[in-house]
């Protein structure tokens, strides 16, 4: 079994020979474009740290020699992680099931968290400009919407990138419990994945103004509830304060492709 001498990461050792051996692990698990240099950088320990969450509640960034993390990285058997199963009736991982025993692929995390891109001050979400007052679209950190003025205070100053990823973990919960609550039919891991991204954008369920998940016509063609085009209804959500905005097209293209295709790509 390939091992590593000393732990990489957050506050690891980080001898270039085992950076290198995990930067190749990561490679073959889910983040190809991970530069394979012997340099523990920001991508290689955000590529652990999102590797982590599917076994880790609190991941702490930091692969070491007989721990959980590279026993995953190197087990030939990962039936405990969820891969991408694809659309495709080729491929042996693309068994439909039950939404409610799903989780989000590491895959799909990682091309949230490149869409969402790392903010550590407050910013308006609509012009993506730094703020220093509460308004309605304050974001911070990977799409943490600050909802209250109230809680605007605790954000004011910033946050560092792992308050950033712990947020994310935190808030992707939500998302995660309403497409297993909502989608009445079994699903692919790639499926599952983009209505999980597509929920992070556009909202769960407001009752108040019908947005959401629940009340898109995206899902009740996924449930079988419309006969109308789904790529047609998922493309609906392109629009921000009644702009369409060019970024929203190429989210809502890059969620079909990981919908259709189990492609996982920004566009």
């Amino acid at each position: 079994m390939e091992t590593i001498q000393d732990s990489v990461g957050l506050r690891g050792a980080n001898r270039p020979q085992d950076v290198r051996l995990v930067q190749q692990l990561l490679s073959k698990n889910g983040f190809p474009q991970l530069r394979v240099d012997g340099i523990c950088g920001n991508n290689t320990t955000k590529a652990i740290i999102t590797y982590q969450k599917h076994f880790y509640q609190h991941p702490d960034g930091l692969v070491s020699p007989g721990k959980k993390t590279l026993s995953q990285l190197t087990s030939n058997q990962r039936s405990a992680l969820p891969r991408v199963d694809g659309a495709t009736g080729n491929n042996p991982n693309g068994a439909r099931k039950n939404p409610m025993i799903m989780y989000p692929s590491y895959q799909v995390l990682k091309l949230m968290m490149d869409y969402e891109e790392l903010h550590t001050l407050p910013y308006d979400d609509h012009t993506k400009a730094t703020i220093s007052n509460w308004t309605v679209g304050a974001t911070i950190g990977y799409g943490h919407w600050i909802s209250r003025e109230s809680e605007f205070a605790q954000y004011k100053d910033g946050i560092s990138e792992q308050a950033a990823e712990t947020l994310f973990s935190q808030d992707l919960k939500t998302f995660v419990d309403a497409v297993r609550n909502f989608v009445k039919v079994a699903l692919t891991q790639n499926e599952f994945d983009a209505l999980v991204m597509l929920a992070f954008n556009i909202g769960t369920k407001d009752s108040k103004h019908h947005k959401g998940l629940y009340y898109s016509t995206a899902l009740k063609v996924i449930n079988g509830e419309s006969a109308e085009n789904l790529d047609r209804a998922w493309m609906q959500f392109v629009y921000s304060r009644g702009t369409r905005m060019k970024g929203l097209v190429n989210r809502r293209k890059s969620e079909l492709n990981v919908y259709h295709k189990g492609i996982y790509i920004r566009l």
